[in-house]
């Protein structure tokens, strides 16, 4: 194989890159909408929440004005183009695109020239996990890898689909994000992969059909530690006392995000499929961290700093009109961000922390932690994140937003999840 790496393309290959592993800093960000806390509101049955949402949890963040803009773009015509490749009187025999050594996917950027029957790398570079490759996604290694879900026999199926994240160290939480101040810095998430969309009721119903089986031990595996799951595998139903807005039961909301799953339930669907439900800080890892096209890091919300407008442009939420009957929409309606679907809205995500506040010292308290996931509090609730299609304030739709609404065995329409698994 013949490499040519002018200085130039050399460039582009370490700027696009993203196989390494990335250290992530905190960059305020500029507030572009007056978030008022006293407006926070996201009920759906007295039943369902356990406090009050307070103005003392909102911070306001200083102000940005000074952040440089990139305008120097690369752009492919200021790139030498390859005029002399070896044996070049027959390139129609080999397809552009297929990996230039046997056993190499071509999760690659740039073009490849085709001559004499094998590929030629004009350039090379990883590209973006989560990025379409054949047989699957980009993993950010420079390999094409299918996820491994269970409950996915055909992975082209609506609603399947990982996102593989090289992780990283960042900080968690922000002084604006509702419940999420004050930040810790220096938390690091190691390699993982994370559900693309939230569980479906069509991938939960292979789980329920085959038997709908508890993990061994009723335990799940953290690099914590394992955690003995506090209640039985139970069918998505509404909690009773609340008002039924379930997916599980309509055949037409085959492909909507299944709610009304207790967190014991969601954890025993994650390990049967492969995985376990996401730590909160792999859960904001891919939320404000995830690398992808115009993404910055320590952004506001999963596609960014725009603040979605009360008609449902980017996310749903406020209480906008839902499909097929149902006050949630399709998974995967709305603009993927880092390659993920519905990080804001549509459901609330349990993750497998239960909820501390960022000053408990037990689980945070302002130092360093890998792998982190709080195991212990007061009241037993899990923290959830993302907002849902009741929510009516954007701080809620906030990556760093988080909350603890709901018990463990709580089974509300506005919560739902999806699944992680260590790389």
């Amino acid at each position: 194989m013949t490499s040519l790496r002018p200085s130039l393309l050399a460039s582009l290959a370490l700027l696009t890159a993203c196989g390494a592993r990335t250290p992530f800093y905190e960059r305020p960000t500029d507030a572009s909408a007056s978030l008022d806390a006293s407006n926070v509101r996201d009920v759906l049955d007295a039943s369902d929440v356990s406090d009050v949402l307070d103005a003392s949890d909102v911070r306001d963040v200083p102000d940005v004005s000074d952040v440089s803009d990139v305008s120097d773009v690369l752009d492919v015509s200021d790139v030498p183009d390859v005029s002399d490749v070896p044996d070049g009187s027959d390139v129609s025999t080999c397809t552009e695109g297929l990996p230039c050594t046997e056993g190499i996917a071509p999760c690659v950027l740039g073009r490849t020239r085709c001559a004499a029957g094998r590929s030629v790398c004009v350039e090379a570079g990883n590209e973006l996990p989560g990025t379409t490759c054949a047989g699957g996604v980009c993993d950010g290694r420079g390999t094409c890898r299918r996820g491994d879900q269970r409950s996915c026999p055909m992975p082209s199926e609506n609603g399947c689909g990982v996102v593989f994240l090289t992780g990283g160290t960042f900080t968690l939480g922000s002084a604006r994000g509702y419940r999420a101040s004050p930040a810790q810095p220096s938390i690091t998430v190691s390699a993982f992969t994370l559900d693309a969309y939230e569980v479906t009721v069509a991938r939960f119903r292979r789980f329920w059909e085959a038997g709908h089986p508890a993990p061994a031990g009723n335990a799940v595996t953290y690099a914590s530690g394992s955690v003995t799951l506090p209640g039985p595998v139970t069918e998505p139903t509404a909690t009773p006392g609340t008002s039924d807005n379930c997916n599980w039961s309509d055949p037409a909301r085959t492909f909507h995000p299944v709610n009304c799953v207790d967190w014991s339930t969601a954890q025993a669907f994650c390990a049967w499929d492969g995985g376990r439900l996401p730590t909160e800080a792999e859960w904001e890892f891919a939320a404000r961290q995830a690398p992808g096209a115009g993404l910055a890091a320590n952004r506001t919300f999963p596609w960014g700093e725009d603040v979605p407008t009360d008609g449902c442009d980017r996310a749903q939420w406020n209480r906008c009109m839902g499909a097929s009957g149902a006050s949630t929409r399709v998974v995967g309606t709305f603009a993927a961000s880092a390659g993920l679907f519905d990080l804001a809205g549509n459901v609330w995500e349990w993750t497998g922390d239960l909820f501390a506040l960022y000053s408990d010292t037990t689980c945070w308290g302002g130092r360093a932690r890998t792998d982190p996931r709080c195991g212990t509090n007061a009241s037993g609730y899990p923290a959830i994140r993302g907002g849902s299609w009741f929510s009516v304030d954007r701080l809620l739709l906030q990556g760093a937003a988080r909350d603890d609404a709901y018990r463990p065995e709580n089974h509300s329409a506005l919560v739902g999840f999806r699944c992680a698994r260590p790389r």
